[in-house]
């Protein structure tokens, strides 16, 4: 088995600088003591629920950096990814009411689209 050469405390340690957030001030959205905060950011790894908690103090995916799909491109960086896409997927849920609906006619359009 491959070991990750990814230093999650030193990851963390970017991310609060990045974001201007004091140990202190993780340590209080952990509800740890600042000591906990230092050895965390000392560590190699964290437990899963530690990540979990650090993710959502510091508003970062830290999962992200574990992903095993090398083929996945980060937009998060300011890099052009090597393979342009001619096509995107856009989802939007709308809530409307049954005259705005039926005026909108979208049987009758996704019918003939699908013909």
């Amino acid at each position: 088995m491959e070991n990750c050469n990814i230093y999650i405390g030193e990851v963390i340690s970017e991310i609060m600088s990045e974001k201007k957030i004091s140990k202190a001030e993780l340590a209080r959205r952990l509800h740890v003591r600042p000591q906990s905060v230092d050895y965390m950011l000392s560590r190699k790894s964290i437990d899963t629920d530690t990540l979990y908690n650090v993710s959502i103090a510091l508003d970062y995916d830290f999962a992200k950096l574990y992903s095993i799909k090398k083929e996945q491109i980060n937009y998060d960086k300011d890099e052009e990814p090597e393979e342009k896409h001619n096509k995107a997927k856009v989802v939007i849920e709308l809530e409307l009411d049954k005259d705005d609906l039926s005026n909108l006619d979208i049987k009758r359009k996704i019918l003939s689209l699908l013909k």
